[in-house]
């Protein structure tokens, strides 16, 4: 923020925001009610933040100015002086933008107002689909693996859905090999579609995308890639609240799929694994840990070496699930080294991944008969991420499971239902 004074329309904001005893949260869904939108929570973390920045004068909300008055009963110019300081276009201009608005933050939905005028130029040029359109298009599938899951989820979404929808209309003009290697891109594009959408909470919609995902692969006739996408979407049900009979269906499908290759059945392995240990089967997850050992052994040390990325497995991806495991089996020395050695392995921009195994400490201590130790410790990490990045559906998943090892009894303790407060009340603060 700049030395420049606070803007008068500023304070004026805060003070009719706190007449109301509104959160920040609260008002960002009065203001995407009043223009007729339904927002994600995802959405409504993003205003809320913009609100902020509002109420600070750092930003003039010009797309919201109009939805400001009329959630809090009065006018543009008494709320934010004549005119807002705007004139009669940007008043046009702000009518233009709120249709906008529901899908991203402003600059990027500007740029996904010019599609129209890029697509018409593709149509207008249209011709068979070559090996270079594969090479290119692999080469995005590549870059959008190493994004998703590091990038904010709510960003990415609507880039990947656009790139999806442009591949879609290219395959249709593919010819052979081409073609199938387009519709391999498309099994990954769809795939990494239903991880970010599981990010955000919207595990239906992440399960349709899967079936998309599974049927694109099974397209190519690569039992690999079929095997690939199944396995991963096995894992993606630990997150989506299924039933932990359902995730171990899942991944002895993705595992039989196959065929014994280990790159397409090991994330199978490792959700095998993770199910069973939250079952309190620990014999057969201990098993299913160890034919997890044994697939990551054959790997390619390409595979193995590669630290980022949907479809890498390096030796972190291991430290987790054998954390998972012995986490729930309330083992705790073999628990914390691995999670000692996931951290070691893992850098410190990693805040998902960190955050998990910091959802597994607290989970550990919390088997390990120190439950007001291990809740505290969950709140500690939960606290010192951004609102956002609290409700991530992968770090929520591994909360809960965590706090679930609480004996019934525990589970009520202050410290707990602390932890569970923060979980819940992430989309309002």
């Amino acid at each position: 923020m700049t030395d420049d004074p606070i803007p008068p329309w500023a304070p004026r904001l805060a003070a009719a925001r706190e007449a109301r005893r509104w959160s920040k949260p609260a008002t960002a869904r009065a203001l995407f009610r009043a223009a007729g939108l339904e927002p994600s929570k995802q959405q409504v973390t993003s205003l809320a933040r913009q609100i902020r920045k509002y109420e600070r004068g750092e930003h003039y909300p010009r797309e919201w100015a109009t939805h400001y008055a009329a959630v809090f009963e009065t006018t543009e110019e008494e709320l934010f002086g004549r005119s807002g300081g705007s004139d009669d276009n940007e008043d046009v201009d702000r009518r233009t933008l709120l249709g906008l608005v529901a899908t991203a933050t402003t600059v990027s939905s500007l740029a996904r107002d010019a599609e129209p005028l890029r697509d018409a130029f593709e149509a207008a040029v249209a011709a068979d689909a070559s090996g270079r359109d594969a090479d290119m298009w692999e080469r995005v599938a590549y870059d959008y693996a190493r994004e998703v899951g590091s990038s904010p989820a709510a960003v990415v979404q609507p880039e990947l859905a656009t790139d999806f929808a442009e591949l879609t209309r290219l395959i249709p003009v593919a010819r052979g090999s081409a073609r199938n290697r387009l519709v391999h891109v498309a099994a990954q594009l769809a795939a990494l579609m239903a991880i970010n959408l599981t990010s955000l909470g919207e595990g239906r919609a992440a399960r349709r995308w899967w079936r998309t995902a599974a049927r694109a692969a099974d397209q190519t006739g690569d039992h690999t890639a079929a095997a690939l996408v199944r396995s991963h979407a096995a894992l993606s049900l630990l997150y989506v609240r299924s039933p932990r009979l359902s995730v171990i269906e899942a991944a002895e499908e993705a595992i039989a799929v196959g065929r014994g290759a280990p790159f397409g059945v090991i994330s199978g392995h490792a959700a095998k694994a993770q199910a069973l240990a939250e079952l309190g089967r620990r014999d057969e997850a201990e098993h299913a840990l160890d034919d997890l050992r044994d697939m990551f052994e054959q790997l390619p040390d390409a595979v193995r070496a590669e630290q980022d990325g949907q479809w890498s497995w390096s030796d972190r991806r291991l430290h987790f699930v054998t954390s998972l495991v012995h986490t729930c089996a309330g083992n705790v020395g073999p628990a914390m080294a691995a999670q000692d050695a996931a951290l070691a392995a893992c850098p410190a921009q990693n805040w998902g991944f960190r955050g998990q195994i910091g959802m597994h400490r607290a989970g550990v201590m919390i088997c390990a008969g120190d439950v007001d130790e291990g809740a505290r410790h969950m709140t500690r990490v939960l606290e010192g991420l951004p609102p956002e990045q609290r409700g991530d559906r992968f770090l929520e998943g591994s909360a809960m499971t965590s706090l679930r090892l609480a004996a019934p009894a525990q589970s009520e303790r202050p410290s707990m239902r602390q932890a569970r407060e923060l979980l819940t009340s992430t989309g309002d603060r």
